[in-house]
């Protein structure tokens, strides 16, 4: 007969409960352990990892246990003991091993802006997803990082510290890699190689304008000849407010060039040739960030404190002081009669130089660049004397310029 009483079993329960807490705790303990050991040599454990180590660790844990099925959980139980008193420890962590190699779907512990790095420095399928980059696409985190310190180095003697307190890396590239696929529309999207003759079909320079975000949104796209003519219609006139952008696709800015004092200077050795000696489509997206660099708009970033200030101050003043400039897009949409304003400053004597160069045929590189200084002292002198844009000419002048632009707008328009 037991020594416990049929009807009175609260002895024997109390005991079982106290085996079962102590259990338990024995569990928790080792699990503890594990977990513990595991964060503590997470970095180590890193580095040992390579492209075998998950079927190596998966065949160590599994050839060295027997799962055993019950109704409420499952153990491992090791097929063949050792008398190590750490053994049931050593149990517990290859477990967590096994959960932390093949239950998660995020294996690579390696991350940069918020999304997974490979193990060669690449972001990975996440980001580019992000980005909107084809999947297979292949950009390097140091340019992300250059991003960064591109843009907080220019903005470095606005505030204390940093500028920025973080970016949205893949809003920022989504952006500009969409710019950028305008830029080369005139090849296929999955075209992934490209020759020196692909590099000379490609455009020479681009307009922008500017949304309510600061974004920068490309709106013209510009050959060799028209890039000339937009840059001799921005000169001529006052007002026109063109952002012009000379982009360089030679085989020269595909290469690591010299780091000029806050210019964008990308890491070109994780782009290298193809095989056969052609540029990648990411060797040739970094040329073009160097001619177009990637600034954020302003829902791209988190500023500082110090910066949102700064930020609102500059809002107020632009209030309080209104641009006049005039964008290619006011003229395309008809929200500016630019031909009336253009009249209205050759009348006030605004484009005297423009008007004088046209009737002496000076070509407006020596009005405006390189030897302007001779024009300079001769237009003075013609002043002086008493020269003066007839009615005629001024009407003459627009109506060229305005011819001139919209010919531009029209084959150049995005």
């Amino acid at each position: 007969m037991s020594i416990f009483s049929i009807n009175d079993n609260s002895n024997y329960n109390s005991i079982l409960s106290q085996a079962k807490a102590n259990k338990e705790s024995k569990e928790n303990s080792k699990i503890s352990f594990a977990n513990a050991f595991l964060k503590q040599n997470a970095s180590k454990l890193n580095e040992i990892q390579s492209a075998n180590s998950q079927t190596l660790i998966r065949s160590e844990v599994l050839n060295s246990t027997n799962t055993t099925n019950t109704s409420n959980n499952t153990n491992f139980s090791i097929s063949s003991k050792t008398n190590s008193p750490n053994y049931d420890i050593s149990s517990e962590f290859k477990n967590s091993i096994y959960t932390l190699k093949y239950k998660q779907a995020d294996l690579n512990t390696n991350t940069a802006y918020g999304y997974s790095v490979d193990k060669d420095g690449y972001m990975g399928e996440d980001f580019n997803k992000a980005a909107g980059l084809p999947k297979d696409f292949k950009i390097h985190k140091s340019t992300l990082d250059e991003i960064e310190r591109f843009n907080q180095h220019n903005m470095a003697d606005e505030t204390s510290g940093n500028y920025y307190n973080s970016f949205d890396m893949a809003s920022i590239v989504k952006s500009y890699y969409n710019s950028f696929n305008q830029v080369i529309r005139a090849f296929p999207n999955d075209k992934t190689s490209f020759s020196k003759a692909d590099l000379e079909q490609l455009p020479k320079g681009l307009n922008y304008i500017n949304n309510e975000d600061n974004e920068q949104i490309v709106k013209n796209i510009f050959n060799a000849e028209q890039f000339h003519e937009a840059q001799a219609i921005k000169y001529s006139t006052m007002g026109l407010d063109m952002n012009l952008v000379k982009l360089d696709f030679s085989p020269q800015s595909m290469e690591q060039g010299p780091s000029l004092e806050g210019g964008f200077n990308p890491d070109m050795s994780v782009y290298p040739k193809n095989e056969d000696g052609s540029y990648s489509k990411e060797a040739l997206f970094m040329s073009f960030l160097k001619s177009y660099p990637p600034f954020p708009s302003s829902n791209q970033v988190v500023l500082s404190p110090e910066a949102k200030v700064l930020e609102a101050q500059r809002k107020q003043e632009m209030k309080a002081n209104p641009s006049f400039d005039v964008s290619l897009d006011d003229i395309m949409t008809g929200k500016v009669d630019f031909a009336s304003l253009l009249k209205g400053y050759a009348q006030d004597g605004w484009l005297d130089a423009g008007i004088y160069a046209m009737e002496k045929g000076v070509a407006w590189q020596n009005v405006y660049v390189g030897s302007g200084i001779s024009f300079d002292r001769e237009f003075h002198q013609a002043k002086a004397n008493g020269w003066k844009a007839s009615s005629q000419s001024i009407n003459s002048f627009v109506n060229n310029i305005m011819d001139r632009l919209n010919n531009l707008i029209g084959q150049t328009r995005v």
